[in-house]
């Protein structure tokens, strides 16, 4: 029973592939290109083996993609299948547009390779101008080479006298020590006779305040004294002021009276006058 079924799927299989083979045979026979009538604006080619109409539009269209456009100028039975031997037509426009394009592209690159060269030229021109640059620094840096050397010989030199300098600085710095103390001495005891100095001042200027409190003191009582004099002397000379007008009323008296008489008016005008500056002068001493 199982060599029956196993006879069997063996020979389904074998019916299946021959079928295959057939289908694909029948598919290829019936594959076909015919091309259009003749046109100015296209031309026939040959199909060679190994072409494909990808790789067709690629070498005459530029472009694989348009390879649907040959449907335009072509009937095609199965574009997937084309064989070596048929004709195929293509169109000129298409290429001559193609070719223009691959022309003015040429233009194009022409002039940028002519730039190029101006470019490479004037990167010429730099690199020598560089060059001379680099040159002239290389020499700059000789002399650069021969300064850094003198200055290290300079420095090693200048290294040797320091380290004597620091001997030196090193005996040199006791006795300065030693100096700077003796003068921190100094001045403390200056300091100190200083001190003593500003204290006797202290004393002197509290001595010389208590002095002018008393001049002060002093000042004010004979500025008493003073005014006290004034109103005195203001009053002697109201007195006197008085007198010289009772002197004056006098005389018109002397003139109307005779010899005796004025003589006796003019000596009891004067004895009064007296009197009076007499018990003003006794009232301001009693009140002193």
């Amino acid at each position: 029973m199982m060599k029956m079924i196993r006879a069997t799927l063996k020979l389904a299989l074998v019916l299946y592939i021959c079928a295959a083979l057939s289908g694909v045979y029948v598919l290829s026979a019936s594959a076909k290109i015919t091309p259009h009538a003749d046109d100015e604006n296209t031309m026939l080619i040959t199909i060679e083996k190994g072409d494909t109409l990808w790789h067709l539009c690629q070498e005459h269209l530029k472009d694989p993609l348009r390879w649907r456009e040959l449907s335009k100028h072509n009937d095609f039975t199965n574009p997937h299948l084309i064989y070596p031997g048929e004709e195929l037509r293509i169109p000129v426009a298409m290429a001559k547009e193609i070719v223009q394009a691959e022309e003015e592209d040429i233009v194009m690159q022409q002039e940028e390779l002519e730039q190029l060269r101006a470019e490479l030229e004037e990167s010429e021109a730099t690199r020598e101008k560089l060059m001379a640059e680099i040159e002239e620094v290389n020499e700059n840096m000789a002399e650069l080479k021969g300064e850094l050397q003198a200055l290290e010989e300079s420095l090693k030199s200048q290294e040797e006298l320091m380290e004597a300098v620091n001997e030196s600085a090193d005996e040199l710095g006791s006795h300065v020590k030693e100096t700077l103390e003796a003068n921190a001495a100094a001045i403390k005891e200056q300091l100190a006779h200083l001190d003593e100095h500003i204290e006797e001042l202290g004393e002197m200027l509290e001595e010389r305040k208590m002095s002018a409190a008393a001049t002060h003191k002093l000042i004010e009582e004979l500025q008493g004294n003073v005014a006290m004099s004034l109103e005195q002397i203001e009053m002697s000379q109201k007195g006197v002021a008085e007198m010289k007008m009772m002197l004056k009323d006098a005389k018109g008296v002397h003139e109307e009276m005779s010899s005796n008489k004025r003589t006796l008016v003019f000596l009891t005008t004067a004895a009064a006058g007296i009197g009076w500056l007499a018990i003003n002068l006794i009232g301001g001493r009693s009140s002193e």
